[in-house]
């Protein structure tokens, strides 16, 4: 009987060790903050622009009817891209969310362009494809935008496919 209660004495020392060491061990911390201040502009150097009154915009929506088995192309959407800067400034562009499926588009080509220069092109074939593709703006240049939309043979008619393009440019 002696031996169960020496055994029985260091399991429970060894338990009530435990406890404390867990109790001790806690972890101790910190907040840390930051401040930032803000300064509201009206666009960045680099932003869309509307041909019809040639102001800038940063956001924008174009609307066109496609057709199944027809490819619609479009060389100069109602926008383009303005890089009012005076140096070259870099762009990325990516197709950012889309509502359609394989059934109704094939493919969406996206093609940024001045008379005699092309600054970005790129087909997407997969619309789940949300990589940032890079391109430069060149100082003082607008571009126009050339969209083609590709309509599959057993797109439905009456769906409304949507796609949300997004263009990164540097914060001046």
């Amino acid at each position: 009987m002696e031996i169960h209660r020496k055994k029985l004495l260091k399991l429970l020392t060894l338990l009530l060790s435990s406890a404390l060491i867990a109790t001790v061990s806690a972890t101790a911390y910190v907040t840390l903050q930051w401040t930032t201040t803000t300064t509201i502009e009206a666009n960045p150097n680099v932003s869309f622009v509307d041909w019809s009154n040639g102001n800038k915009a940063n956001t924008f929506t174009y609307s066109v009817n496609i057709f199944p088995s027809i490819k619609t192309v479009d060389q100069n959407i109602s926008y383009g891209i303005w890089n009012s800067h005076g140096s070259d400034e870099s762009c990325h562009m990516k197709l950012a969310t889309t509502n359609t499926n394989d059934t109704d588009i094939t493919s969406i080509n996206v093609t940024i362009w001045t008379t005699g220069s092309t600054a970005f092109t790129h087909k997407w074939t997969d619309l789940t494809d949300n990589t940032w593709y890079d391109f430069t703006a060149s100082a003082n240049t607008k571009y126009a935008i050339w969209i083609e939309i590709e309509c599959s043979s057993g797109a439905v008619v009456g769906h409304t496919p949507q796609f949300t393009f997004e263009m990164k440019v540097d914060n001046p």
